[in-house]
């Protein structure tokens, strides 16, 4: 228990990535006193190093655009998503609060600009090609000044050159940067950029984009409030009275401290993608050891609610949101990468598990390759590999390996650790991987038939819009499709990683955690992934994971700043 004098505060918030800031933000421009607690030294969490999409039908962009969308299509696309657990009263909280939580945000400085991407299921009934899926702009982290420290830094995935951020814009340009004038010059620019950046004593690129821009904006506006933030600050349980949450006990660095809350704490400490032994509890039937969550996501939000009696919501059709990703293991240094953006989906690549099979369409989402890679592993399949050919390593690159020029010093490493494996002949790839040679052999024969003939007879490959983002019109006649025929063949060993978890609080409309009766917790809100998924485990569309964050976080503070009335 704290010795020193409570801490009085309008609404307390855990956790910083897009639930919590976004709670803090809102709560600001409404005249409450916030505190937000982030549990480790900088601010982000998983937001900081995610694409920073957000998934929000409906929004003057995709009107200005001329998106055609409505409400109705919104539901239809989420009742075929959530099937029989579909909660209509999520989605309306939803479709209610998604457009004003988004203009919110942009009152506070943080825009966002649509981005050209379908739903992930773009056939199904009530999606859409485009105009749901937006982006925040990017941002130059300078005018944070010396706070632009307290930023987490994204994945390495995304950094070059120690340190400097590529957005969505540059990623090209950088793989190809002779192809133009206008790429050779931005690359250079760049380059100059990250350098004087470097000079002047930061601590990487002042130049960034995706979702640690929308981090380092929402930051930038709280610091122009009241608005507390305390890091290291972890929440350490929950303080009931008369019956409702009235605030909670925090770990600070000066020590413990009680902090009282009028209208109530707000969770969005980001699930438990790191807890061991709540995966073993929650997701017995997924079993997985990697995540590209944040490492201290470890469901602190989750056990302190449950602690006062908070129910789990399990009626999901899936634990977590996932990526296939890849380990390099170098001495005692592991490190995950994700399924990357240059190889993701694109021509010329195939997944196949033990039997030297294919077991997927690799042009669908992220998420739906790693279910069907679950239900492999069920029917006894332990091993899995994108393979491809040297024509698409040397433009596209693989995993953590980057195109040519830049795999140049790469490789000889990825190869010499094992994370990469190469041999000359298919049938020898697949001896060193532990496949079965003759299965991969004709495996890769028959998909090279169906580049032939433009048609995936057995996956479907190419068929969607989704499909053909991740395609290459030149190549012809299915952008989705090209050959691997050229050596050195590639391998690269695939594990089911969690982009975060969907398992989390069970909560009614307002966002207000429930008990196991289903009645509402009076003062104890959720947002974030510690807010059990709305879209029920299924995965829509890009940014259906930040799109409710902060839709749901809007949805908390218009309901505790109701309760004051």
């Amino acid at each position: 228990m704290s010795q020193d004098a409570p801490v009085q505060v309008d609404l307390l918030v855990f956790g910083s990535g897009a639930g919590g800031l976004a709670t803090a933000v809102f709560a600001a421009q409404r005249g409450l006193r916030v505190l937000l607690c982030e549990k480790s030294a900088q601010l982000g969490g998983t937001t900081a190093t995610s694409g920073g999409v957000v998934w929000i039908p409906c929004s003057p962009q995709a009107r200005q655009a001329g998106v055609a969308d409505s409400a109705e299509a919104v539901r239809t696309y989420l009742r075929g998503e959530a099937g029989a657990l579909y909660r209509d009263d999520l989605v309306s909280a939803y479709l209610a609060h998604g457009v004003p939580a988004l203009q919110a945000l942009e009152q506070a400085g943080v825009p966002f600009d649509l981005i050209d991407m379908p739903d992930y299921h773009s056939a199904a009934p009530g999606a859409v090609a485009r105009g749901r899926s937006l982006q925040a702009r990017a941002y130059d982290g300078r005018e944070l000044g010396a706070d632009f420290a307290k930023v987490r830094a994204p994945i390495s995935n995304l950094l070059v050159l120690g340190g400097m951020m590529l957005g969505p814009d540059d990623v090209a340009k950088f793989v190809r940067p002779l192809a133009s004038f206008a790429a050779f010059s931005r690359v250079v620019s760049r380059v100059l950029r990250h350098a004087g950046d470097r000079l002047r004593g930061y601590p990487r690129g002042t130049v960034i984009s995706n979702g640690n821009a929308l981090v380092a904006r929402m930051f930038a506006y709280l610091r122009t409030t009241p608005a507390q933030i305390w890091l290291s600050s972890p929440l350490v349980s929950l303080v009931e009275e008369g019956g409702r949450v009235a605030g909670a006990e925090v770990d600070t660095p000066d020590g413990p401290r009680r902090v009282n809350a009028r209208l109530g704490v707000v969770l969005a400490t980001g699930g438990f993608p790191h807890s061991q032994p709540l995966r073993a509890e929650l997701a017995p039937r997924f079993p997985h050891l990697h995540s590209m969550a944040f490492g201290a996501n470890t469901g602190d939000g989750i056990g302190a609610a449950r602690a006062v009696g908070a129910q789990v919501d399990t009626a999901l059709h899936s634990p977590g949101l996932w990526t296939p990703a890849s380990e390099r293991v170098s001495g005692q240094r592991r490190e995950t990468f994700i399924y990357g953006y240059l190889d993701r989906g694109r021509p010329g690549v195939i997944a196949v598990d033990g039997t030297g099979r294919r077991f997927v369409n690799e042009s669908n989402s992220y998420h739906d390759i790693v279910l069907a890679l679950f239900e492999r592993q069920r029917a006894g399949q332990q091993r899995f590999y994108f393979v491809c050919d040297a024509d698409f390593m040397h433009r596209r690159g693989l995993g953590a390996v980057r195109p040519w020029p830049w795999n140049l010093v790469q490789m000889p490493r990825m190869l010499r650790d094992g994370y990469l494996l190469r041999a000359d002949t298919l049938a020898e790839l697949a001896a060193r991987a532990g496949l079965d040679p003759a299965g991969l052999v004709d495996e890769v024969r028959r998909h090279n038939a169906f580049c032939a003939t433009g048609v995936d007879t057995d996956f479907g490959k190419g068929d969607t819009a989704y499909n053909h983002s991740w395609g290459d019109p030149a190549v012809q006649p299915n952008p989705n499709l090209a050959p691997i025929a050229r050596g050195p063949f590639y391998a690269l060993p695939i594990v089911p990683a969690t982009l975060g978890t969907a398992i989390g609080l069970q909560t009614d409309a307002h966002a207000r955690v429930v008990d196991a009766a289903g009645a509402p917790i009076p003062g104890l809100y959720a947002c974030g992934n510690e807010l059990a998924s709305m879209m029920r485990g299924a995965y829509p569309g890009g940014g259906i994971t930040l799109g409710p964050a902060i839709t749901f976080a809007h949805v908390a503070v218009s309901h505790a700043e109701a309760q004051q009335a």
